[in-house]
């Protein structure tokens, strides 16, 4: 440890007082940390730092962070994991948003696959401009793919934690294609951290990166390794990496397996908990829990935790309820978010003497463990079908998670076992601190269509040159020279071809000039992070089924068949390349081993109109949409676990996540695909010269994102609207669950939820009987928010427009665009859009009988008929009036015109998905299209834009909005 700062730090004194850790009064740095404070990171110089886990890496991010916001830059802070995203998020939240944020919660965005929100729980306008904005690596990539690289970085903080993610087979190719559009676009600072990263690996990243290398490889609190076989403990140290102590006496009465040596760690006299037992097999983390616990026969045996009551039952918490009240847990994949967090909490509170977990506990969380024990240290490998040891970096990471700083453990103790002469052979590699695998790159020729299209649509590149030596010069591209240089070689020819192809599928053009560029489809691939395969694929069906799968949208005079057109979808998504292997391309996702067991839907009447209609020969996609279908129409969880045997909620909840990304991408394409406005040759060659086809996708996208909404939330169309009550800063919040049990009694109505009658209260009294403080007090909230929900959803709106319009010259306008309704409302719209330079034309004009409101000319677009609904008090906008502009629009000579009903405040959650079958008629709520018509102002948002978020049939969001874009 270093008891003071180096010269010339950096570090402000507010960054002093609340960010370094002190003893007494002076500061306790790390030896790395210290290094990185030598190094510049307090003075803006940009690192690549690699030192062991629990050497302070989070810290010295944290003063790159404060340094940033102090400058007044923005900073990106990316990490591997959507959970671990939200740890961080929550950290910053709690360290960063009062000091260095002034408290704004716009300042503070978290971007994952599920959700892109700021710190008040609100879709940020533009999450690439927050002050801080924390994301998954990917969920970065879709974002600059969507919106293009901006021309000028140099503001701009980079912090990459983890940064060996990019030589990971699954993932790394686009972690590295980020940090190559990163690279090339420039940076203020750049921070990469990592544990596990070889000496030579770490300079020539280092280099490609253009940054200052630090490593430092001491540890404040030392690890040490111990081998346990047959003959001995085989001994290392982090204190003494180059010696090996073999043939350490085995203690008398301890066997050399993992429950035996477990216990004998717990009755030493300061036994290192909690005690972390790393399984390489979820049923692993059960199995060897129920072990430990007869052989340890602990006395609380039979003792419930009521730590899951309000959680769905399910087969983990129904096990996990029975073990923590015995200082036990497993932690794996098969646990839902609230399962994990849960048992997490338990861990930090020193609740926990012993978790059984999979490597799910290792991605750079921070708990109090003292001990790791290694139950096994191989993994199942599909390809090689057998199991095979994990490589060294895996298992210092996970093995790292011990002996952390701030913890009261001496050090920390890493225990593994090796029976075998090979095993023991092998097991001596973990012995050897020094030695981790070779950084692998992961930019391959196989996904060059992917990555052509990303950094032609990014901006990054618009020629064949600029693309060749833009990919031959990225960091896999180097390593692939000195390895192989006749392969590398035959790297032109195969970006070159890769290029025909999205040329050839319309995703990419090329200028007689020989420009590339993106098309509007291909810049939507871009955004949804689909592989160019799956946009084929999913359009192509989408084409071909059009005319059924519209057929089955309910309609003014029939309740149409979502069932089946949920199946056909979720199935066309499961079949994908996205999910299965095609032609020898594997895929990105994967679907729950268990789904193959057997058959739990015979969709024979489906056939003809499914994306694979041999069906048979791959049951896994039809048990997919099958289950996702019954989960979205309310299904029990604990119920779909017994589906299938082995299938847990976990594999559940993580398939649902995976299908929700896929549905919100493929609405965003279809979106781009059926605009009218995009010339023939822009188009995807499955949709040139098909206009009868884009009739029919122009009606699915905001079907498509309200089927994914329902798979996020697992809830019935009719009650989907009832998560809106759920407003930030609320003393309460409505479940799932409890949701269903209204729905079941009757009530799923916002007439039948507000009512105050005896049956109304004895309903809601009776779902929430189990809520806190009283089902009395919960009851009345529900029956209040009802009644005036849609009000304070647009007061919230006024609220917050009014703060971020703070330098316009007519907020007065804003003002009057929320408070008034009637013909006062007519009047404060025709002054928002003058002011903004919107042409309009007045219909109404009081002398024509039964004429809309307004038709609309946003540049470039088509006009739009606009009809303004407004309502008193809680009254919501009903079908037979936001259907009247159709027949209006007609009688009045504009029958082709696209249609928008304006509802002030709101509409009933029954419309949106009636009216889409129509295909000319979209409805809007105010506070909506105010989010809209700021961003205009703003100028983050086109009118080109604004007529196509409009001009889509069903209802517009402001979380449908696009990002803006960048030149």
């Amino acid at each position: 440890m270093k008891y003071a700062f180096p010269e010339n730090h950096g570090l402000s004194a507010a960054t002093i007082d609340q960010l370094v850790f002190k003893e007494g009064a002076n500061p306790a740095l790390s030896n790395a940390q210290f290094a990185a404070l030598e190094a510049g990171v307090g003075r803006g110089d940009s690192l690549l730092v690699v030192s062991p886990t629990s050497t302070g890496k989070t810290q010295i991010a944290l003063w790159a962070i404060a340094k940033s916001l102090e400058s007044g830059c923005n900073t990106v802070y990316l990490v591997t994991h959507r959970a671990l995203a939200r740890q961080k998020f929550d950290d910053f939240g709690k360290f960063l948003l009062p000091t260095y944020l002034s408290g704004d919660s716009s300042a503070l965005v978290i971007a994952t696959g599920d959700y892109v929100e700021d710190a008040d729980g609100e879709v940020p306008k533009e999450p690439l401009g927050a002050p801080l904005l924390v994301a998954t690596y990917e969920k970065y990539l879709a974002m600059l793919s969507a919106s293009g690289v901006p021309t000028d970085m140099r503001r701009t903080v980079i912090v990459c934690d983890e940064i060996q993610l990019l030589g990971d087979a699954h993932r790394g190719q686009s972690v590295e294609i980020l940090l190559t559009l990163l690279r090339n676009a420039g940076w203020k600072q750049f921070v990469g951290l990592s544990a596990v990263l070889q000496a030579k690996d770490a300079q020539s990243l280092a280099d490609w990166l253009e940054v200052r290398l630090v490593v430092e490889t001491t540890r404040e609190k030392q690890l040490r390794y111990e081998c346990w076989t047959p003959k001995g403990i085989a001994v290392s140290s982090s204190e003494r990496p180059e010696q090996i102590d073999d043939g350490v006496p085995i203690p008398a009465g301890v066997e050399v397996r993992p429950i035996s040596v477990l216990i004998s760690l717990l009755k030493e006299g300061k036994p290192p908990v909690p005690i972390i037992v790393f399984c390489m097999k979820k049923q692993d983390t059960y199995d060897l829990a129920r072990e430990f616990l007869d052989a340890a026969q602990h006395a609380k045996k039979g003792q419930l935790s009521l730590a899951f009551d309000g959680l769905p039952e399910t087969t983990a918490n129904g096990f996990l309820a029975g073990t923590l009240e015995c200082r036990v847990a497993s932690h794996n994949a098969d646990l839902t978010e609230e399962e994990r967090r849960i048992v997490e909490q338990h861990l930090a509170d020193g609740k926990l003497d012993v978790v059984f977990a999979t490597t799910t506990l290792a991605a750079g969380v921070n708990f109090p463990l003292g001990a790791a024990v290694f139950a096994s240290w191989k993994r199942w490998d599909g390809d090689q079908k057998l199991h095979v040891p994990i490589d060294s970096a895996d298992f210092h990471n996970m093995a790292g998670r011990v002996g952390r700083m701030g913890f009261d453990h001496e050090h920390g103790r890493v225990i593994f076992f090796a029976n075998s002469e090979m095993e023991i052979r092998k097991a001596r590699d973990y012995l050897d601190l020094g030695e981790l695998p070779v950084l692998e790159p992961r930019v391959t020729p196989e996904k060059f269509q992917q990555l052509a299209l990303q950094l032609v649509a990014s901006g990054l590149t618009s020629s064949r040159t600029d693309l060749e030596k833009l990919v031959c010069t990225t960091f896999s591209a180097l390593r692939e020279q000195s390895r192989n240089q006749k392969g590398f070689g035959l790297w032109p020819e195969k970006l070159t071809s890769a290029v025909d192809g999205l040329l050839l599928d319309g995703l990419l053009i090329l200028s007689s000039s020989e420009n590339l560029s993106a098309t509007p489809v291909g810049k939507a691939v871009g955004y949804s992070g689909l592989l160019p395969a799956t946009c084929m694929f999913l359009l192509a069906y989408l084409v071909s089924t059009g005319n059924t799968l519209v057929q089955c949208l309910p309609g003014s005079k029939s309740g149409g068949d979502m069932p089946k057109l949920a199946f056909l979808l979720f199935h066309a998504c499961f079949s994908s390349p996205e999910f299965r292997p095609v032609k020898g391309s594997r895929p990105t996702r994967f679907l729950p081993y268990p789904l193959e067991k057997y058959q739990l839907f015979d969709p024979s009447e489906f056939s003809s109109d499914m994306a694979e209609p041999v069906w048979q020969a791959d049951i896994m996609p039809v048990n997919a949409a099958k289950l996702s279908c019954d989960w979205m129409d309310g299904g029990e969880i604990r119920k779909l676990e017994d589906a299938l045997p082995y299938l847990s909620a976990g594999m559940l909840l993580e398939l649902f996540r995976n299908l929700c990304w896929v549905m919100q991408g493929l609405s965003a394409i279809a979106t781009a695909a059926s605009d009218k406005r995009v010339p023939n040759a822009l188009r995807p060659k499955v949709l040139q010269n098909a206009h009868a086809s884009l009739d029919s996708l122009a009606k699915l996208p905001r079907v498509m994102r309200r089927l994914s909404l329902r798979v996020s939330e697992g809830l019935p169309d009719e009650v989907l609207w009832m998560m809106s009550l759920n407003l930030p800063g609320s003393p309460f919040r409505l479940q799932r669950g409890e949701i269903l049990a209204l729905r079941a009694s009757g009530y799923s109505s916002p007439e039948k939820v507000m009512l105050s009658s005896a049956d109304a209260n004895s309903v809601r009294g009776a779902v929430f009987v189990k809520a806190k403080p009283t089902p009395f007090a919960k009851a009345n909230w529900l029956r209040d928010t009802c009644r005036d929900w849609k009000m304070r959803q647009r007061q919230r709106a006024a609220e917050r427009h009014h703060k971020r319009a703070s330098k316009c010259p007519r907020r007065d306008l804003l003002e009057q665009y929320y408070a008034m309704k009637g013909s006062e409302f007519e009047i404060a719209f025709e002054n928002v859009l003058e002011f903004l330079k919107v042409d309009f034309e007045k219909l109404d004009d009081k002398t024509k009988t039964g004429a809309p409101d307004y038709l609309l000319r946003l540049k470039g677009s088509p006009p739009l008929v606009i009809e303004l609904k407004s309502k008193e008090g809680d009254k919501l906008v009903d079908y037979n009036k936001a259907v009247e502009v159709l027949a209006a629009s007609e009688v009045h000579g504009h029958k082709d015109t696209f249609c928008v009903t304006l509802c002030h405040p709101g509409v009933d959650p029954s419309v949106p998905l009636v009216i889409a079958t129509c295909g000319r008629l979209s409805v809007v709520e105010s506070h909506d299209l105010g989010e809209a018509l700021l961003r205009l102002c703003e100028g983050a948002l086109s009118e080109e834009q604004i007529w196509q978020w409009l001009a889509t049939p069903g209802q517009a969001l402001a979380g449908d909005l696009p990002f803006r874009e960048y030149g």
